[in-house]
């Protein structure tokens, strides 16, 4: 009996609920529980990368706002830049480097081109003037004339190639189409950016731009100041040679003691 009983109760057993044994009592309960903390993670680490995401676009919005402030030319975002953009090219043996406008300038007004310009050529050339759409005129460098195996370098001091009359305000940043002509080498056509001048420099061309380089030199000799010099440096034979004898004279005052004694 006892062995039917227990046949009876494996086989009620079997047919009826199935046992929960202990070990899967626990495999369920826990089993939740990891699988409900890995998508904590990965909310929490989606949540971070949207935060850094959000943080990025923010910067990028203010960034885009400051490049829009620059509405003037007195615009405080002209003079925050510290680097210089600037291009190259050449024409046939004259080649241009560091290019770029000296800015910002005003309608109206005029800008200096900043560049070095350099002829590997077996023949002199020259600069005879330059151009541009944003500009009525332009005015050639002085020295115009680039010597065979040499080169000039045009600072913004009123001697650089300059555009007149422009027919807009050139904003820090930008960028116009200039050609440069060239007496042998022909034209060449460069989109130049525009960058402040160097420190100490003025973005607008002065009055000194038709003036050579070698003109202040003529200034410096000083040649009416030798004869002068001359004359007073000479001492005269008979007037001023006594003038070392009258100390002399003052010798017989020292024998004046010898009696006293």
């Amino acid at each position: 009996m006892s062995r039917r009983l227990g046949a009876r109760s494996a086989t009620s057993t079997t047919m009826g609920t199935p046992p929960v044994d202990a070990t899967d009592t626990d495999g369920p309960s826990h089993a939740p529980r990891a699988g409900a903390g890995a998508p904590a993670a990965r909310r929490s680490g989606t949540r971070r990368r949207a935060a850094i995401a959000a943080s990025s676009v923010a910067a990028a919005i203010v960034t885009a706002t400051l490049s829009g402030c620059a509405s003037g030319t007195d615009a405080v975002t002209n003079s925050a830049r510290t680097t210089t953009n600037s291009v190259s090219g050449s024409v046939g043996s004259v080649t241009l480097r560091n290019v770029y406008v000296a800015g910002p300038a005003d309608e109206g007004g005029t800008a200096q081109i900043i560049s070095a310009v350099f002829n590997g050529g077996a023949e002199e050339d020259s600069l005879i003037t330059v151009s541009s759409p944003a500009a009525s005129g332009g005015q050639a460098p002085s020295p115009s004339i680039i010597r065979p195996g040499g080169g000039n370098i045009y600072i913004a001091n009123g001697s650089a190639p300059t555009l007149t009359g422009l027919t807009e305000d050139l904003m820090v940043g930008a960028e116009i189409p200039v050609t440069f002509t060239f007496a042998k080498s022909g034209s060449l056509t460069l989109d130049v950016p525009i960058e402040p001048p160097a420190p100490g420099a003025s973005a607008a061309a002065t009055a000194g731009t038709t003036l050579p380089a070698t003109e202040p030199a003529t200034t410096s000799p000083a040649t009416a100041s030798t004869p002068p010099e001359a004359g007073a440096g000479t001492p005269g034979a008979g007037g001023t040679a006594p003038a070392p004898t009258a100390p002399a004279e003052t010798a017989p005052a020292a024998t004046a003691p010898v009696p006293t004694s």
